[in-house]
């Protein structure tokens, strides 16, 4: 695959359609054509975006799943670790690594691995045709945390992929169930990929809503950045459902 289509150019779409990017161009098609009214739109759903409340709000409706019980983990054959992003060309790692969002992933994995004694999947792969497979900076960090991968999966570049394989490298082995791990936020699209692929995906989610003080009560309604780039987030897997289903799901039935 070849930028700028592709992969490249559904996240140069997403931009312009989850805020703030399609709340700025509604702005600027405000004062372009002179409307006040719509200018005046815009900047109230830009405000909704990027307060706490909204953010907060948005994410409980898509933490469907509870968390693990960490006393009584259900029975599992392995243990599968979705990518989510890199920290590109990191000057003191000399090189590509895992950055936040993936780190929490990873984390959360060798917990359950240390817990379970299950063998870890790493999926991911280079969505952007990036050199170094995903999947392989995922394992630099696993083996960090003592519980190195037994397998990789470096071809997936979205969920719908991560599950599709993973699937096949696991039932290969003769696994049908794994625990799937990723955000609590994403472990709708995730599970009901994996579902479809065929296994038995046991719901891990880690990083749940968790208003802090600064984000409770009336401060939740004070916009701030970190608000409007979980708005995105949140905003990200609702539309991501239902691309799943008109560009997967909705050919297969």
């Amino acid at each position: 695959m070849t930028l700028p289509g592709g992969y490249a150019f559904l996240r140069i779409l997403e931009t312009l359609v989850l805020p703030p990017g399609s709340l700025l161009l509604l702005a600027g098609l405000g004062l372009w054509l002179r409307r006040p009214m719509i200018l005046a739109i815009a900047l109230l759903l830009l405000y909704l975006a990027a307060i706490p409340a909204t953010s907060h709000w948005l994410y409980r409706q898509l933490e469907v799943y509870p968390a693990l019980d960490p006393e009584h983990l259900p029975a599992a054959q392995a243990i599968v670790v979705l990518g989510a992003s890199r920290y590109r060309d990191a000057p003191e790692y000399g090189g590509d690594t895992i950055a936040g969002l993936g780190l929490e992933r990873l984390r959360y994995a060798a917990w359950l691995q240390r817990r379970t004694g299950l063998p870890i999947l790493a999926s991911g792969g280079r969505p952007l045709n990036e050199e170094i497979p995903e999947a392989e900076l995922m394992q630099e960090v696993l083996t960090e945390l003592g519980t190195p991968a037994r397998w990789l999966e470096t071809e997936s570049r979205n969920t719908f992929e991560n599950a599709r394989n993973s699937t096949v490298l696991l039932k290969n082995h003769n696994i049908d169930s794994a625990f799937v791990v990723t955000h609590v936020w994403h472990l709708p699209r995730a599970v009901e990929a994996f579902s479809r692929a065929g296994l038995r995906a046991i719901p891990a989610g880690t990083r749940y809503s968790r208003p802090g003080p600064l984000e409770s009560g009336p401060l939740a309604l004070i916009p701030n950045p970190a608000a409007l780039y979980h708005t995105g987030l949140a905003l990200h897997e609702i539309c991501g459902r239902w691309w799943y289903q008109i560009r997967y799901y909705g050919i297969q039935k």
